[in-house]
């Protein structure tokens, strides 16, 4: 039981260093920068093969990842990686935005004629 009991442990703070889809929303950037890579730097230390699925996942360009990793310091892996996720999830905001303005301008035009 004693033994079991560090790593119970580090699964409750594994959990709960993982942020929420509700915490997004009322999350600066600069505090989700942190909680961000506080997981980052778990997976690395933990469970590399999630993030990998997850650098997969969000679509973070692999050799850019690969660069991360070959950092002397997991803590400066952890915030090259968290930055790469973060300006990755922007681009994709940004694509987003702009077809749906391209939508909109395009449904406008064809209400004209």
């Amino acid at each position: 039981m004693i033994n079991k009991l560090p790593l119970k442990l580090n699964e409750e703070l594994y959990r709960f260093n993982e942020p929420l889809k509700s915490d997004y929303d009322s999350l600066s950037r600069n505090d989700l920068e942190i909680r961000l890579h506080i997981f980052v730097s778990n997976l690395l230390s933990n469970d590399f093969e999630k993030l990998c699925n997850l650098i997969y996942r969000h679509d973070v360009d692999e050799s850019k990842f690969n660069d991360a990793l070959s950092l002397p310091d997991v803590d400066e892996q952890a915030w090259r990686i968290t930055h790469l996720v973060l300006d990755r999830e922007m681009e994709k905001v940004k694509m987003r935005q702009a077809y749906k303005e391209h939508k909109e301008k395009q449904n406008r035009k064809s209400i004209e004629e």
